[in-house]
């Protein structure tokens, strides 16, 4: 990896890039510099940062382009770009991903763009058109309940300088080549990732099956307007409070109905359940472990902790707080003992302070609102979504049957655009397997999975009995020869490896 990758790769990673501010003091130039290859680029910019050897350059289209300082060898005062507007951008979408295959709605200043994996026929058509002006109205109200929010915390906003991008991606091909490519490969790996915001494109990207409650890009769109609203792209902004924030809003079906100063179920029951005091000042003073597949999900339980109590105990200094981190600078550095005596600074109390303070807190909100935090019973069960099937999964482990699982369940087509085929195997750590194929299952049906041992071995498996699994989806349209060849018995089988 290049310098100038490490780099990209720091400030690209899902959702801590923050958007230059309408009203930042800066200058449009044109700019010549020398890329990798040792080619003279000329483009018409605002330098919105200098950094760690490097200067961020943003066009009039709201990307930004990372040059090392060295490499720029001429720089000309020609007067502020005009930025891109809606019709502009969705010009541009257009040609990225060619017109057959994207599918707009506006509702200025959002685009929303569907990125098809293959043709629709007509009644395809007509989903893909109902399907994105719901995006696009989801769009619009999490601009109203954001509005709200931080009228009602009274945060500092900017004027929006560039349209509010949503990139949906039907294949999760298509998502994990374009999430692979922005984040540099750091970070979580992209099959972990359902959806995340870029600061250098400044365009949220979707998967399609995370659209079903429109859970991820209500996270995601919290980012984007915090970015394009609060903060400076580029800055050194924590993720416990890039997380906190986010998490502190949660729809269900496309209605927002918890917002950051609600106690949001699901964090304050998996706080509930952690099996082990985790110090809050880790997550302070270090990014680190939101950016691992294992420890991101304590990360982010204890990012809306952290949040909610700052946001509903300490308002005042909450609010001067984001004053502050909108004040940061693209592509400064903060060390571990700044960041600490920053967060002291605003709030006047440590961390272990709050930490302390935050189970009564908890407590005394829970009995207010009359919140239910009993644990969700999953034993025997799981639920997994992938390629835009949901599957809801049943096991037993037989001990008549020398430990095998028993297995049953069902399967939805989560697709609001055409039918699929699917093939579904529950797979055990020892190398059995069940399997399941499900044709021409159209959008949003559902259909059961028939009971059957988990008795097929993987190639290479040792076999045997086996009490944890995992579930696999992969799908294909219903119309298309890989379904075809999959109905005839030429199936993938197992994803086990040995």
């Amino acid at each position: 990896m290049s310098v100038r990758q490490a780099v990209i790769a720091n400030f690209v990673f899902l959702t801590t890039i923050l958007l230059c501010p309408a009203d930042r003091a800066t200058r449009a130039d044109s700019f010549t510099y020398v890329d990798e290859n040792r080619n003279s680029i000329t483009i018409e910019a605002r330098l919105i940062g200098n950094g760690q050897n490097f200067s961020a350059l943003e066009r009039h289209d709201g990307q930004i382009q990372i040059v090392p300082t060295g490499a720029i060898q001429a720089r000309e005062i020609t007067g502020a770009p005009e930025p891109i507007d809606v019709a502009g951008m969705q010009e541009l979408l257009q040609k990225q991903f060619g017109a057959e295959r994207v599918r707009f709605e506006v509702r200025d200043p959002f685009l929303v763009a569907l990125v098809l994996t293959t043709p629709l026929d007509r009644a395809g058509e007509r989903r893909a058109g109902s399907f994105v002006k719901k995006a696009a109205d989801f769009m619009s109200r999490v601009d109203g309940v954001f509005m709200r929010h931080a009228t009602k915390m009274r945060l500092r906003l900017r004027e929006l300088r560039f349209p509010m991008v949503l990139v949906i991606y039907e294949s999760d091909e298509d998502f994990n080549e374009y999430a692979q490519e922005a984040t540099g490969g750091q970070g979580l790996s992209a099959s972990s990732i359902a959806g995340f915001y870029s600061g250098l494109t400044n365009w949220l990207a979707v998967r399609l099956s995370s659209c079903d409650t429109f859970e991820v890009p209500l996270h995601e769109a919290i980012h984007q307007q915090m970015y394009n609203r609060v903060f400076q792209r580029l800055a050194p902004i924590p993720k416990w409070f890039d997380e906190g924030i986010a998490t502190g809003f949660e729809s269900d079906g496309g209605r927002i109905d918890v917002y950051p100063e609600k106690v949001n179920r699901r964090y304050a029951r998996q706080f509930l359940a952690m099996r082990q005091q985790i110090d809050w000042g880790t997550i302070l003073a270090d990014d680190s472990a939101f950016t691992a597949d294992i420890l991101a999900g304590n990360a982010y339980t204890l990012a809306w902790c952290m949040h909610w109590m700052l946001c509903t105990q300490h308002a005042d200094a909450y609010r001067n707080y984001v004053a502050e981190l909108g004040n940061r600078e693209p592509l400064t550095q903060l060390n571990q003992d700044e960041r600490v005596r920053r967060f002291e600074q605003s709030f006047g109390v440590s961390v272990s302070t709050v930490q302390a303070d935050f189970p009564r807190a908890l407590q005394a909100a829970v009995k207010r609102g009359r919140v239910d935090l009993t644990p969700n019973q999953s034993a025997g069960r799981a639920t997994e979504q992938q390629a835009l099937g949901e599957a809801s999964i049943n096991a037993v482990q037989r001990s008549d049957l020398g430990g095998q699982l028993h297995v049953d369940g069902s399967l939805k087509n989560v697709s609001p655009l055409r039918a699929l085929t699917f093939y579904v195997t529950v797979e055990t750590e020892s190398g059995m397997y069940a399997d399941w194929l499900i044709p021409n299952l159209k959008p949003n049906q559902q259909a059961n999975l028939t009971r059957q041992l988990a008795q097929k071995q993987a190639p290479g498996a040792n076999g045997g009995a086996a009490s944890r699994f995992r579930v696999w989806i992969r799908s294909t349209p219903a119309d298309s020869d890989t379904a075809k060849k999959w109905e005839s018995g030429d199936v993938p089988g197992p994803m086990f490896q040995p």
